[in-house]
């Protein structure tokens, strides 16, 4: 199979993975949105042609779906319903969250679908693309769309791997953790040094080393012997000090007893020998 693709749905996502593979050594035969000024920004952004997608196909081109989850539905319609070549064609969406059935419509005419998700922030298509060389592809569908998926993502950064169709939700919420709700996490810790009355400004950037530091031993030894820190060591008064001062508010102590009780998790794998303290410390964050 030649080494190109066409793209649907020129927004942050799909420039950003079209840029990423166009510097990978793989050709643009052509782009298309759902307006004409996104239209004409990603013939600029790709430097290749605006065409009608799928009137304007050959057989074969594999179709790159970049649009939001919402209009996924549409997309999928519309070039099912319009594509004289759609049997046997590879079309592949970009979204996390959403499997390749989505494309239901492609699928029932013949279409071999697949989704191709980079585990890797997007703020504009050239940091995109930059940023999509160390990133790991998540890969999941047909046989035949697989089989594309990964020569694209060994292209880009080598990194990825196979989902089920069933696994997809379950990886979605794992992506979210590991991003958003870490910003959740890092925000909360701003907010509770500011009620000491530590300026914004110097809130910020308080954490900024210590963080650095943690993910850097987190994914160089793993969760559990990266684990440090008053739970790990068993520190049944600290926790207690610790619920007493967010007494109250409420909404920050609650999330600090979820959080807890995942370390205690880690803890005891850690620890085993240490069960009987960790099983007071539990009582407390009961």
């Amino acid at each position: 199979m030649s080494r190109q693709f066409a793209l649907y749905g020129c927004g942050k996502a799909g420039l950003s993975v079209a840029l990423a593979l166009k510097s990978a050594g793989w050709k643009v035969f052509g782009c298309d949105s759902r307006t004409e000024k996104s239209r004409e920004l990603g013939s600029q952004w790709l430097a290749c042609p605006a065409i009608n997608i799928p009137a304007d196909l050959p057989p074969g081109i594999p179709i790159m779906v970049g649009v939001p989850e919402g209009a996924l539905a549409e997309a999928d319609y519309r070039i099912a319903d319009n594509d004289r070549h759609i049997a046997g064609r590879i079309v592949f969406h970009l979204s996390g969250a959403l499997p390749s059935r989505t494309l239901n419509l492609c699928r029932l005419s013949g279409a071999k679908v697949g989704s191709l998700h980079p585990l890797m922030i997007l703020p504009d298509p050239l940091t995109g693309a930059r940023n999509l060389k160390t990133a790991t592809f998540a890969i999941e569908g047909r046989e035949e769309a697989v089989s594309l998926l990964k020569k694209m993502a060994a292209a880009v950064s080598g990194k990825m791997f196979i989902l089920s169709v069933r696994g997809k939700t379950l990886y979605h919420i794992a992506a979210v953790t590991a991003s958003n709700h870490l910003i959740s996490l890092l925000a909360e810790s701003e907010d509770l040094l500011m009620r000491t009355g530590v300026p914004e400004e110097e809130s910020l950037k308080a954490f900024q080393s210590l963080v650095e530091a943690t993910v850097k031993n987190f994914f160089s030894e793993g969760p559990v012997q990266a684990l440090t820190g008053p739970i790990e060591r068993g520190e049944v008064q600290m926790i207690g000090s610790h619920l007493h001062a967010l007494a109250k508010t409420p909404a920050s102590r609650d999330l600090y007893k979820a959080v807890a009780r995942k370390t205690l998790v880690l803890a005891r794998k850690k620890h085993p020998e240490r069960a009987e303290i960790y099983d007071e410390l539990e009582k407390v964050l009961e």
